[in-house]
């Protein structure tokens, strides 16, 4: 399989077109959707599969069993350990669209690439810095009285304390929080949740939450930190259980943060010449790691003399960095 075939929103795209001409596609597309995200455990994975195939008979289609053979790769029960921070679908209906897909194609040359990047960069620019401005600038709604949302909104971007305070809301779709196994200092929770299904039914969903309240760490068998770069509600509720009243410092990234400065954006309002040279090294830097990635791309020898090059090139900087501490 190529490497877009790994990516799980790439291959919710393509499973009308693969799967759409068997018998039983509508019942045979939601049990792998159920499969792909709904299983907390390998086990819960491999189980809701093994019946898809068998109850189904299609367990000789070449693209569910190429699937199958490189599922560590894209379904998220088998990357939980793995850090997105929001470069993931992990949820249904999420879609990630790579940014440049607006401006340029799979055969578009190297140069006329180049040309657009420009544009798009420059784009982007502008659009994370009004979202910066507007993020410092302006203070979101509060929906509850909860600790955590208060604590956030001061900190988080506003697209980022958005998405953060659904899941403050959600806590109160979690009706039970009770302990299932002590050892010392470590925790494990059973958190109970009532969650929307199919068919606009409610249906009750464990989720086991792990914590630590010597290291003040808390993981959630969902993994929303690792995928999306904030907490979840079952972890959220676990505090709460706890007498924690707020999210720990280690659960809220700086990039997700209003004060944080992006190296290559001109602070508004001041002397921005060291902003702007900045920028410019990164744009030619790019250009020149682009060129050398193109070369390499074109045999093995090359891709391991472009390989051997970066490494050099990014010990050389460290060795820099090292002489300027």
């Amino acid at each position: 399989m190529d490497v877009d075939s790994w990516i799980l929103s790439f291959i919710m795209k393509r499973v009308p077109e693969k799967l759409g001409g068997l018998r039983n596609y509508d019942a045979i597309r939601k049990t792998f959707v159920k499969a792909a995200f709904e299983t907390l455990k390998v086990i819960e994975f491999e189980a809701a599969w093994g019946f898809m195939v068998q109850h189904f008979g299609v367990a000789d289609h070449e693209w569910l069993r190429s699937l199958y053979e490189d599922r560590a790769q894209w379904a998220p029960v088998y990357l939980k350990d793995t850090f997105f921070a929001g470069l993931s679908a992990s949820r249904p209906g999420e879609n990630l669209s790579p940014f440049f897909d607006k401006y340029v194609h799979k055969q578009t040359p190297l140069k006329e690439f180049l040309d657009k990047y420009e544009l798009a960069l420059q784009k982007k620019l502008k659009e994370e810095s009004l979202a910066d401005i507007e993020s410092r600038n302006t203070s979101p709604a509060l929906k509850t009285r909860c600790s955590f949302e208060l604590q956030l909104s001061k900190l988080y971007t506003r697209e980022i304390f958005k998405r953060f305070q659904l899941e403050v809301e959600e806590m109160y779709s979690c009706f039970s929080t009770t302990q299932l196994h002590v050892d010392g200092p470590i925790i494990i929770f059973l958190v109970k949740e009532r969650v929307l299904a199919e068919g606009n039914r409610r249906e009750i969903r464990d989720y086991e939450v792990l914590y630590d309240r010597t290291a003040s760490e808390v993981r959630c068998i969902c993994s929303c930190f690792n995928f999306y770069g904030y907490l979840c509600r079952h972890a959220l509720c676990v505090l709460n259980f706890n007498g924690v009243e707020e999210v720990p410092s280690k659960y809220i990234l700086s990039r997700w943060k209003k004060d944080y400065k992006r190296f290559y954006v001109p602070d508004q309002g001041s002397n921005n010449g060291d902003a702007i040279d900045r920028m410019q090294w990164f744009n030619q830097l790019y250009r020149s790691a682009l060129q050398v990635v193109e070369e390499g791309a074109i045999s093995l020898d090359h891709y391991k003399a472009a390989l051997q090059a970066f490494e050099e090139s990014l010990n050389r900087v460290h060795e820099v960095e090292e002489k300027q501490d």
